[in-house]
């Protein structure tokens, strides 16, 4: 109603008191505290230039006492908009909420809504807040591409919130994004971007940030990079943090093992036995079998493999049959079991990892194992088994991700089968897969 209306004066005398502010805070040095009592009683207009230098001294002040809020100029100087701010916390808490609830569905008019709503306001905090957390729900919901939209979108608005805290947070969920989307160069251009720009990072987040930055490295094939890069990222984590120096030794030993460095390789892994030995965790205790027995499989020591592979069939037993990392060790072990020339189990534990990887949120894990049992059937010519392989995962297939590049092959193949053309269809293929998967 209107008459419920306040003017400019009580709109800045409210946001004071909600702040727990006195006027003298609001002048700063620039103005006294008296134009400050005045503009609050209606005693004289304010303009813009007064509620930049008002805002600032505000942000300032509750920078330093650590909360988490952004007034702009035109928070000042139109009620409305200060009211709308409450607005923007409901939609920040409906998001919370869908987090809490694990509900990761958004309909497009909800999602319109609230999209219109910041746009219309332009809360550059609240902005920030929205953002991350829609890109929290996409993660959630491993939609990476909507995922990597907010989570920009949260980076880009931060740029004009002055007093942001935490904003190397956001960088690292885009990190985070960018390598499992196989973006390793921007991955790498953003965590070094944190690291030259980003003055609040704690030494443990230096550390990740180095770690991800080498991790890129190692996607690139890049070895000896990522082990320069995860010398840095030890300096800064502290030995006694499980998780991280955990990563840490798991990544050094396989790029140790790529530089055919197999004796630091087996270093970094004995380490790390010492470390997760009193956790005696059955999925931990059976991926460093395994690098370690892969290990001593490019050292010809079949003593050592069958030692530690009986330590992993032991181990085997006792893992939760719902456990995340189980196709990653079943296929771990079917490739040891290729060494061993049992070629029975390796198909075997093949299968298994692939009939398990299939709901696995990680869809390279399904397409690194289905690939090794067409490589196997090919090579033993069970060509029925391939038939069967593709009717059995056809959903699998169909998910496989349809890139422009993909769409062009596919088309020069569709057009060669249908003019019959088995010899260029062929050549293709072959050039095709003759480059390094």
């Amino acid at each position: 109603m209107e008459e419920d209306k306040i003017t400019i004066g009580e709109n800045l005398k409210k946001i004071r008191k909600d702040l727990n502010l006195r006027q003298y805070q609001l002048a700063g040095d620039q103005i006294t505290r008296n134009l400050i009592s005045l503009i609050e009683n209606d005693r004289t207009p304010i303009y813009y230039n007064v509620a930049n230098i008002i805002s600032k001294n505000i942000n300032k002040i509750i920078h330093e006492k650590g909360m988490d809020i952004y007034i702009q100029p035109e928070d000042i100087l139109n009620p409305d908009r200060y009211e709308a701010r409450k607005r923007a916390n409901v939609y920040i808490d409906k998001i919370k909420h869908h987090l809490i609830e694990k509900n990761y569905e958004f309909n497009i008019e909800e999602l319109n809504e609230i999209e219109t709503f910041l746009n219309k306001w332009n809360f550059i905090d609240k902005k920030v807040k929205a953002y991350e957390l829609l890109g929290d729900i996409y993660y959630n919901a491993k939609d990476s591409n909507k995922e990597y939209y907010y989570y920009l979108k949260s980076l880009e608005v931060s740029y004009e919130y002055p007093y942001m805290k935490e904003r190397y947070k956001i960088i690292l969920k885009l990190v985070y994004n960018c390598i499992v989307t196989e973006k390793f160069d921007e991955a790498i251009r953003l965590c070094n971007f944190a690291l030259s720009t980003q003055d609040d990072i704690p030494y443990k987040y230096k550390g990740i940030f180095y770690y991800n930055s080498g991790l890129a490295y190692y996607h690139k094939k890049d070895y000896s990079r990522c082990l320069d890069e995860l010398i840095y990222a030890k300096y800064y984590i502290n030995f006694d943090d499980y998780r991280e120096i955990k990563r840490i030794l798991m990544l050094e030993g396989i790029c140790n093992s790529q530089i055919e460095n197999y004796d630091g390789a087996l270093r970094n892994y004995n380490k790390l036995l010492k470390i997760i030995e009193d956790f005696d965790d059955p999925e931990e205790m059976c991926l460093i079998y395994i690098n370690i027995m892969q290990t001593y499989t490019h050292k010809e020591c079949r003593e050592e493999v069958e030692k530690y592979h009986v330590k992993v069939i032991d181990y085997l037993e006792i893992i939760d049959k719902d456990s995340s990392y189980l196709p990653e060790i079943l296929f771990g072990l079917s490739e040891i079991y290729y060494f061993l020339e049992e070629y029975d189990s390796y198909e075997k534990y093949l299968n298994k990892a692939l009939e398990l990887s299939k709901n696995n949120e990680e869809i390279n894990s399904f397409q690194d194992i289905f690939l090794k049992l067409m490589d196997f059937y090919i090579e033993t010519e069970q060509i029925d088994k391939i038939n069967l392989l593709a009717k059995n995962y056809r959903t699998q297939i169909y998910n496989i991700e349809m890139t422009k590049d993909f769409a062009i092959i596919l088309k020069i193949l569709y057009n060669f089968i249908e003019q019959n053309d088995n010899l260029e269809t062929k050549n293709l293929i072959e050039n095709l897969l003759n480059r390094e998967v």
